[in-house]
């Protein structure tokens, strides 16, 4: 009996030692890099980003990684950055010189089982330079020659790719993902060539390759694991959405409408209507409508539940809603102003928020001091609030003289992220424009800017100032 108990207790011991054998589900990135004075390297890739501690006194970063898929990431160290592809349980390793070459330029060596490919991507990324020189001289070249330099180019990628005994079904992916990249220069040479050489009447010939036709709209595979791809995608979708809005309507409300319409793969819709909405709810001029329609066309709880949030913030200072109240802003002039001091004389405000470090909303100020010349007197309010740090007030000041700023101008002493008042406007970027009517009701929480004019000027009209 002892011995039959005894047998059943060594099995059960078996049995659970085998149950209990850890399954590996991670990898571990790690890396030596000399002559690198950052506390930190970051690895990034589709959805994901991680910062790695970086160990100064050794020279060396390494970190447990757990990825949810198999694919192309790319390691941030500083001003330098690297691709790499990484499987979820293959370890891999990165060593070189930051002060030594660039990333075209390889000083160093990759370890691991995807030393192959990850060596590939550095001899890749050595052709861009040698054959195509820089961006600005492959987009003003002429046509014929445009066309001569690319195909060069994708010809010599191409051959690189199969020549570098890499794995069958990344090669596979990675011919692919150089023919993206083939098109999207294609697909932006007319604009690009227009810009740099400064005639604005080019247009490409009839015999110039169409780089959109059969484009497929709906690869999740290539969304997730090829820049070019996901770059084309999105200008693809962008200009749709513009033609589709010709008549000036809500963009943002119309770009939605048009991923929904376009994409139908679940990864990709999902990521560009959650990174559309993330900021562009903040701008919509039809914020409930923008809102639904997202939570329609969405599947992904996640991001329903941060634009959700976005948008229980932005309604209470949607159109009609009471302005908050903003107090004790440091005024110019002197002493300090309050909301509640502007309110109760029959004026609208016209606020501009700003800060001395924006180069847009300096651009702006010219046009916004002749605007406040040709209203000067009537039933609207020119008020200029600076989102700049406690410590920048001189700097404000000096600002002020400088550009010779005029109508009310209010210092808040904080940064927009910082200051509880510009947050209940979720500001996104500056400079930020807001209208608000002489009952301290909101107008318009996106007013058109001054660079806008006639769409700003028949708002004004409409109001009767």
């Amino acid at each position: 009996m002892k011995r039959i108990v005894l047998l059943a207790l060594i099995g059960v011991t078996i049995i659970s030692c085998t149950k209990e054998k850890p399954v590996k589900d991670y990898l571990i990135l790690s890396g030596k890099i000399e002559n690198y004075k950052k506390r930190d390297v970051t690895l990034e890739g589709f959805n994901f980003n991680k910062k790695i501690k970086f160990d100064k006194k050794t020279g060396t970063f390494s970190d447990t990684i757990r990825i949810d898929r198999n694919g192309n990431y790319t390691l941030r160290t500083n001003k330098k950055h690297f691709n790499l592809y990484l499987n979820d349980t293959v370890n891999t390793g990165i060593v070189f010189d930051y002060k030594k070459g660039d990333p075209s330029n390889f000083n160093g060596k990759f370890e691991g089982t995807n030393e192959k490919i990850n060596t590939y991507f550095v001899k890749k990324r050595a052709k861009f330079p040698e054959i195509l020189i820089n961006a600005n001289e492959l987009f003003s070249l002429e046509e014929g020659e445009f066309l001569d330099r690319m195909d060069e180019y994708k010809d010599a990628l191409t051959e690189l790719s199969i020549s570098s005994n890499l794995p069958a079904d990344f090669l596979k992916n990675e011919v692919r993902n150089i023919d993206y990249e083939y098109l999207r220069n294609l697909n932006n040479y007319q604009d690009y060539h227009r810009t740099l050489t400064g005639n604005s009447d080019f247009v490409v010939s009839e015999d110039f390759p169409n780089p959109t036709e059969n484009f497929n709209f709906s690869s999740g595979y290539d969304y997730m694991n090829s820049y070019s791809y996901r770059k084309m995608l999105l200008e693809l979708l962008d200009l749709k959405a513009k033609e589709k809005n010709k008549d000036g309507e809500d963009y943002y409300l119309t770009y939605l409408e048009t991923v929904q319409t376009e994409v139908n793969d679940s990864i990709a819709k999902n990521d560009l209507l959650y990174t559309s909405a993330k900021n562009s709810i903040t701008y919509t001029d039809n914020l409930k409508e923008f809102y639904n329609k997202f939570m329609a066309y969405s599947t992904n709880k996640k991001h329903k539940d941060e634009v959700s949030k976005s948008y229980n913030i932005l309604k209470t200072t949607a159109k009609g809603q009471p302005a908050p109240k903003f107090e004790n802003f440091k005024n110019y002039n002197g002493g300090t102003t309050s909301l509640d001091d502007l309110l109760g004389k029959g004026k609208y405000l016209y606020i501009d928020v700003w800060a001395t470090w924006c180069a847009f909303c300096k651009r702006e100020i010219p046009l916004l001091k002749r605007l406040e010349e040709e209203y000067h007197g009537k039933n609207i309010e020119f008020v200029s609030i600076s989102v700049d740090d406690r410590r920048d007030f001189e700097k404000w000041k000096q600002t002020i003289v400088d550009r010779e700023m005029t109508g009310i101008q209010l210092f808040s002493g904080k940064k927009q992220d910082d200051l509880e008042w510009a947050q209940k406007f979720l500001i996104k970027g500056l400079p930020k424009f807001i209208l608000i009517d002489p009952d301290g009701k909101i107008v318009n929480p996106n007013a058109p800017a001054p660079s806008q004019g006639e769409k700003l000027i028949k708002i004004f009209d409409d109001l009767g100032v």
